[in-house]
């Protein structure tokens, strides 16, 4: 199951940043398997993976303590990644056009989400593996996040 934390020390240039990471597993549902093959249009950075906005992004809310995030791309990218965008039938709220691909909720610290940095790193981690394991590895330099931005204003 898709699980939303919020992680310090993520940054190399901002140690002390706080950032949003969402992790998903390679072989769960459609849902999340759409997501972790997201990074597979991901151009490369330093120690990262970058997705243009415009094939995707990550839209966030926060309601009290309850986090939402939505991992969101345009239908075309979905063929890319062998996903029936039939299999979608929410739509991006800042964008019609694209298609919510996952939901994530999870409960944080408001003060901390306050703290935390625009952009949402995914994770992709075997099934059944604690989030905190995919994120030692992104630590460890053994594996490199997707930054998705926020939606395109």
């Amino acid at each position: 199951m898709a699980q939303a934390l919020l992680c310090a020390g993520l940054d190399p240039d901002d140690p002390d940043a706080t950032t949003l990471v969402v992790v998903v597993a390679e072989q769960a549902d459609h849902q999340e398997r759409a997501a972790a093959r997201l990074g597979s249009y991901g151009y490369e950075g330093e120690d990262c993976l970058y997705l243009a906005r415009t094939d995707g992004w990550a839209e966030r809310r926060l309601d009290g303590e309850l986090l939402t995030v939505d991992i969101v791309a345009y239908p075309a990218l979905l063929k890319g990644l062998e996903a029936d965008p039939g299999g979608f039938a929410e739509r991006s709220s800042s964008d019609p056009a694209a298609l919510r691909l996952l939901r994530v909720e999870a409960r944080v610290d408001a003060a901390a989400y306050e703290r935390a940095s625009e952009v949402t790193l995914l994770l992709t981690a075997p099934a059944g593996s604690p989030a905190e394991e995919a994120v030692a590895l992104v630590r460890s330099g053994e594996d490199l996040p997707l930054v998705m931005a926020p939606p395109p204003e």
